[in-house]
């Protein structure tokens, strides 16, 4: 592995993977990364680790893969990826653009049902300064990932419209009962 550009992350994961070895990846993107991760293991399964399947990319490798030789990646602001959590399950990709959205990404796209596309897209760095859309689905008006956001830690504030009932039993005999 190279350089560490934060603690979870290295160069070599965002370096073009046509063979060109290019990686002009920004810092920023690397540092929202981090905040994912750090938002992650604040679950009670923690996040085994996030692993980058595409950073920067050399305009001939995007449009190569499907992209533009102008688009984020050409740009070193975006990485696409998945998660796993530390029983090595992969996270939801609905569930990982919430995280991205709530730690500030402004361009975030669901890849697959585990992968996501998340980026500092803004005014003066791109022609949009915000996207979030289903690559499934093709859908590119999602107006937000909110409604997936995880409530997975106590120190995270979150916002739910559930439920939970409580029941406190004493020798199988209900003493207490409540939906809060």
């Amino acid at each position: 592995m190279g350089n560490q550009i934060t603690p979870h992350f290295n160069v070599d994961e965002f370096t073009c993977k046509c063979g060109c070895r290019t990686n002009n990846i920004t810092r920023p993107l690397v540092e929202k990364l981090e905040k994912v991760y750090e938002y992650l293991n604040a679950t009670s399964r923690g996040v085994q680790g996030i692993y980058i399947t595409s950073g920067y990319r050399c305009p001939r490798h995007s449009v190569a893969v499907g992209g533009s030789a102008d688009d984020a990646h050409t740009r070193g602001i975006a990485a696409d990826f998945f998660a796993l959590d530390s029983a090595g399950t992969r996270y939801e990709s609905r569930i990982l653009a919430a995280v991205c959205e709530y730690v500030g990404f402004s361009g975030i796209g669901v890849i697959d049902k585990t992968a996501v596309h998340a980026d500092i897209r803004n005014a003066s760095n791109y022609k949009n300064a915000h996207w979030f859309g289903n690559e499934m689905t093709g859908n590119d008006n999602i107006e937000t990932w909110r409604e997936f956001l995880p409530a997975i830690a106590a120190n995270v504030p979150h916002e739910t419209n559930s439920k939970t009932r409580i029941k406190i039993l004493v020798d199988d005999k209900t003493i207490y009962e409540s939906e809060v």
